[in-house]
């Protein structure tokens, strides 16, 4: 982990898990349908927080209920989000703290449709 960038402000680092290469019956997928799923996933787990992350920009106070979505936590967000990075093999991306839509227990339970 000391390999990742830490964020600054109001932006938060997650990590997109890998898609699936075979079914849990066994079965290869193709490579279009692994990449289908990659594209289509909305759910990442929250690695980092900036220090402004889930505060009023102007007060510096954290939001009514303090952060939503802390480190480890498996999160909801747009299929489009900024900067994308992969650091050893694993893909990472930053956004903004409001981009957060909500957070899941269970990302593999979450299902999206094109």
């Amino acid at each position: 982990m000391s390999n990742l960038p830490i964020p600054r402000g109001f932006k938060v680092l997650i990590e997109k898990p890998k898609p699936k290469d075979k079914t849990d019956g066994g079965i290869l997928l193709p490579d279009q349908a692994i990449e289908a799923e990659n594209y289509l996933s909305i759910c990442a787990k929250v690695v980092s927080i900036g220090p402004l992350a889930f505060k009023d920009r102007e007060t510096g106070k954290f939001w009514a209920g303090g952060p939503w979505a802390t480190p480890g936590q498996w999160v909801i967000v747009p299929k489009f989000t900024q900067f994308r990075m992969e650091i050893d093999d694993k893909e990472y991306r930053f956004i903004n703290d409001d981009e957060i839509i909500a957070v899941v227990e269970d990302p593999t339970v979450i299902k999206v449709y094109a």
